[in-house]
C-alpha cells in the first residue's frame, strides 16, 4: 500500500530552516523591518485546513495542495467520465460541451484504486516563485513582504514548467518524504491538465452532479459570488490582483480557481468540435477569468488560447493578469509487474456481464475474430481484423461504463427509498400512536362516566385512527414492493460480482450520512446477497426490515 504520510508544516519548515538557517527574514506590511527568521503561515497558507498538504520550499515556507478524489471501480485503468464546457455558448469552439475523463495517479489509503491527485490550494505567489528559484542560501530573498503573496504573473508557460521541474528535483534531493508515492515511485509537481483544472474548479465530487454542471460552484443562500471571485467590478477588486486566500474557497477548499489571476494549464489548446476536442494542438490554454474580467463572464467553462510567442516583439508572450497553480501527479506505469495487471484490467472492463443473455455470443464472436486474425496470411487482413476486435472491445467498455453508472444510480435510489419509507412510517406512526393514546384515555373516561353519546364519537375517532394506521401499513408495503423491484432487477439482470463492485463504490455516500441511511445501505447489501443466493426477492422480509429500521429510529 502506498505511503501517503506527509510531514507537518512545522516539519517542512524545519527541513528548510536546517538547510538554510537564518536565510529568510519575513516582513509584515513593512518590508524593511524584519519580523522573524521563518515565514509566517499566512504568507503561503492564509486559510489553513486540517487536511492541507504542504510541500517545503528551499528558503522556508511552502506550497499548499488539496486532495482531489477521482474514485472508480476499474482498478489501475479506471477514470471518471465528466462533461466539461457549457451548453449555449456564444463561442462553442472555445468552451462548448464535450465529454472527457479525469483520474488521479495516487491510490486510496486503504489500498484501493480509488485514485486522487493534488491541486494547488492557491495560485503560485511572487514569494514562492522567487524562493523556489534559489539554489543556495545566498540566493534566498532577504525579506518576504506581505505584498509578495500576490499571484506571480507575467511568466511564460515554459518558465512555469521549468520552475516545476527544478522544484521537484529539489524536493527529491532534500525532502523526498514530503512527496506522495505510488509504490516506490515519487510523485512530482507540474501544471495541471485542462481536465484536472476544470474538474477541480467545478468542485469535483464535493458537489452533486447537477451542481457540477452549473456555470459556477454552488454557494450559500446568503452569500454572493463577490465573496469567492475577484473580478473587475467596483464591488470586487476593481481590476487589482488580490493576495492569495483573501476570498472564500470553492467546495474542494481551493481559492481563486475563478477570478483573480488567469491560470495557465499544461494541456495545449485545442478547439472544441461537437462534443470533443479537435486534433490540432494549438497555443497555451489559460483558464478561470481574472480581475480584468467582468463577473458575468467568469465561469468554470471559460477557456482561451494564448500565443506562446509575441511575433511583434519577437519574444515570449506573457500576460499581466495571467499566472498559474500547480498540481501533483505521478507516472502511469510504476513497475514491471503492473504491465500484466493493466492487461487484465483492460480485458475485464471490456468483458460482457456473464448474466446477460448475449454474453456468450459476444465472447464467441470475439474469439472467432482472434482466430481469424491468427490464421490470416495477409498483414492487411490481420490489421483489419485486429481493428474490428479492438473496436468491439472499446464499444463494450463504454457500454459497461454506462451500465456501471446506471447501477450506482439504482443502488443509491434503493437506499434513499428505504430511508424515505422508514422516515415516513416513523413520523406518521408516531403521530397516529399519540392520537390513539389520547383516544384510549377518552374512551375509558366515557365508559367510566356512562356517557354513551360521547363514547360513540370516541369510538368513531378510534376507528378512523386505526384506518389511518392500516393505510400507513399499506403505503409501507407499496414502498417495500417498489424497493423489492429494484433489488429484483439488479439480481436478475446482472451478475453478483458486477453489482457488488458498484455497491462497494457507493458505500462512502451512505455510510456515515446518518444512522438510518447507513442501516438502509447495509440492508440493501443483505437483500442483494439473499436475492443472488435464493434466486427470489423476499418481500415480506424487506417489509419487516423497513419496520425494524423505523423501530430503531424510535429507540434513538
Amino acid at each position: 500500500m502506498a505511503d501517503h504520510r506527509f510531514p507537518s508544516i512545522s516539519t517542512s519548515l524545519a527541513i528548510a530552516v536546517a538547510m538554510f538557517a537564518g536565510s529568510v527574514v519575513v516582513a509584515d506590511e513593512e518590508p524593511d523591518v524584519p519580523a522573524s527568521v521563518e515565514w509566517r503561515d499566512r504568507l503561503y497558507n492564509p486559510q489553513p485546513l486540517p487536511d492541507d498538504v504542504v510541500l517545503p520550499l528551499p528558503c522556508g515556507g511552502g506550497i499548499v495542495f488539496r486532495k482531489v478524489t477521482t474514485p472508480n471501480t476499474d482498478g489501475v485503468v479506471g477514470d471518471v467520465p465528466v462533461l466539461l464546457g457549457q451548453l449555449g455558448s456564444s463561442q462553442p469552439f472555445l468552451d462548448g460541451l464535450r465529454r472527457s475523463y479525469v483520474s488521479g495517479a495516487f491510490p486510496g489509503e486503504d489500498g484501493s484504486d480509488r485514485g486522487f491527485f493534488y491541486m494547488g490550494k492557491y495560485e503560485l505567489t511572487q514569494a514562492q516563485y522567487a524562493v523556489g528559484l534559489a539554489k543556495t542560501p545566498d540566493e534566498c530573498p532577504k525579506r518576504i513582504s506581505r505584498k509578495q503573496s500576490l499571484p506571480v504573473t507575467g511568466l511564460g508557460k515554459l518558465e512555469l514548467e521549468q520552475f516545476a521541474q527544478n522544484y521537484t528535483v529539489w524536493l527529491m534531493q532534500n525532502a523526498p518524504e514530503a512527496l506522495p508515492k505510488v509504490g516506490s515511485t515519487l510523485g512530482y509537481v507540474r501544471l495541471p491538465t485542462e481536465e484536472e483544472w476544470e474538474f477541480s474548479a467545478r468542485g469535483g465530487l464535493a458537489v452533486a452532479e447537477a451542481e457540477f454542471r452549473a456555470s459556477r460552484p454552488p454557494i450559500g443562500a446568503n452569500q454572493s459570488y463577490n465573496e469567492f471571485i475577484a473580478h473587475n467590478g467596483s464591488d470586487s477588486s476593481g481590476g487589482q490582483l488580490q493576495l492569495i486566500g483573501t476570498l472564500l474557497p470553492n467546495p474542494l477548499g481551493l481559492h481563486d480557481m475563478l477570478g483573480n489571476a488567469w491560470e495557465i494549464v499544461g494541456s495545449p489548446f485545442a478547439l472544441v468540435r461537437h462534443g470533443r476536442l479537435h486534433g490540432q494542438a494549438g497555443g497555451i490554454v489559460r483558464r478561470g477569468g481574472g480581475v480584468n474580467w467582468p463577473l458575468g463572464e467568469i465561469t468554470s467553462a471559460q477557456r482561451f488560447e494564448m500565443a506562446p510567442f509575441n511575433v511583434r516583439q519577437m519574444d515570449i508572450q506573457t500576460e499581466r493578469f495571467t499566472g498559474a497553480r500547480f498540481s501533483m501527479s505521478a507516472i502511469s506505469i510504476t513497475s514491471e509487474d503492473q504491465n500484466d495487471r493493466l492487461i487484465e484490467e483492460l480485458d475485464r472492463i471490456a468483458a460482457p456481464d456473464p448474466a446477460l443473455a448475449t454474453a456468450q455470443s459476444e465472447e464467441d464472436i470475439r474469439n472467432l475474430l482472434e482466430e481469424m486474425r491468427k490464421n490470416a496470411l495477409d498483414q492487411t487482413d490481420q490489421a483489419r481484423l485486429q481493428l474490428i476486435a479492438e473496436t468491439l472491445d472499446a464499444a463494450r467498455a463504454e457500454r459497461n461504463a454506462q451500465r456501471d453508472k446506471s447501477l450506482r444510480m439504482i443502488l443509491t435510489s434503493a437506499v434513499l427509498l428505504c430511508n424515505q419509507a422508514a422516515q415516513r412510517y416513523l413520523t406518521q406512526r408516531l403521530a397516529a400512536s399519540t392520537v390513539m393514546e389520547d383516544i384510549i384515555t377518552l374512551e375509558q373516561e366515557a365508559r367510566d362516566t356512562g356517557d354513551d353519546d360521547f363514547l360513540v364519537q370516541v369510538l368513531e375517532a378510534k376507528e378512523d385512527a386505526l384506518e389511518r394506521l392500516r393505510r400507513l401499513e399499506g403505503f409501507l408495503k407499496e414502498e417495500a414492493i417498489e424497493y423489492a423491484n429494484l433489488v429484483e432487477g439488479l439480481g436478475a439482470d446482472h451478475s453478483k460480482n458486477v453489482v457488488r463492485a458498484q455497491a462497494d463504490f457507493v458505500r462512502e455516500d451512505h455510510v456515515g450520512a446518518n444512522r438510518r441511511r447507513e442501516a438502509c445501505y447495509h440492508l440493501l447489501r443483505t437483500h442483494l446477497e439473499t436475492r443472488f443466493a435464493a434466486g427470489i426477492t423476499d418481500i415480506p422480509g424487506i417489509l419487516d426490515d423497513f419496520r425494524s429500521i423505523a423501530d430503531v429510529s424510535i429507540a434513538d
